[in-house]
């Protein structure tokens, strides 16, 4: 595949992703917001990886984070998009610095790096894969301004698929159900024991991008046991 780009590598599902993708053999320049979680993961896997902080809701920060990434490897063959966070709680309680911080990191940061992404291979192709939920599905208790967040993503996602439509960018667009990760950890809501594995979840999506020679996913729903 090339250069590959993840967001939100520092923990969870990006982790996951980024130590899957490096055993397959690809380098993989990482993004994310806590830098020292990004230089653990580099220290781990050596000259594969490379890590880029940057807070991608900002548009400057995604431009200056796809400059670094294409700098060290190239132009990227997928981009896959995961980095988000949550608040939760029944409607009536959030606050708008809790709004805004759902909105940018999880809409905004997904608008800007689809962008940047389209740019950059817009018209080469590639793959841009992004990270929404079930909760970008039905809506949950307790979760109303994360499901907003990830419908609103969905639904640019797909005017996105509409616009690009016959070109050589494909977009997948990945539905987990649960993950287990420090995600959950500001939640009292639900219990995140039962959860899938971000390895388990990392590995269906990596074999879920390998385009075949006819025919490729464009959508990958996965639910919990």
């Amino acid at each position: 595949m090339g250069n590959i780009i993840v967001t939100g590598a520092g923990s969870g599902l990006g982790r996951a992703l980024t130590n899957g993708l490096v055993a397959r053999g690809h380098r993989v320049a990482m993004m994310g917001r806590r830098y020292q979680k990004l230089q653990d993961l580099e220290a781990e896997l050596g000259q594969a990886v490379i890590g880029i902080a940057a807070d991608l809701s900002h548009h400057e920060e995604v431009e200056m984070a796809f400059a670094a990434a294409v700098e060290w490897g190239g132009l990227p063959s997928l981009v896959i998009h995961c980095a988000g966070v949550g608040e939760f709680g029944p409607v009536g309680v959030y606050t708008a610095e809790q709004v805004r911080r759902v909105v940018e990191n999880n809409l905004v940061s997904t608008i800007l790096v689809a962008q940047q992404t389209v740019r950059l291979i817009g018209e080469r192709g590639g793959i841009l894969a992004n990270v929404l939920s079930s909760a970008a599905q039905v809506g949950k208790a307790n979760e109303s301004l994360y499901c907003a967040s990830k419908w609103g993503m969905r639904g640019f996602l797909e005017s996105l698929r509409a616009e690009t439509k016959g070109g050589p960018l494909r977009l997948v667009n990945l539905y987990p159900s649960g993950i287990r990760s420090e995600f959950w950890d500001n939640s009292d809501h639900v219990d995140p024991s039962g959860f899938m594995t971000p390895e388990d979840a990392a590995e269906y999506m990596l074999d879920a991008l390998e385009a075949r020679s006819s025919c490729h996913v464009t959508d990958l729903f996965i639910g919990r046991n």
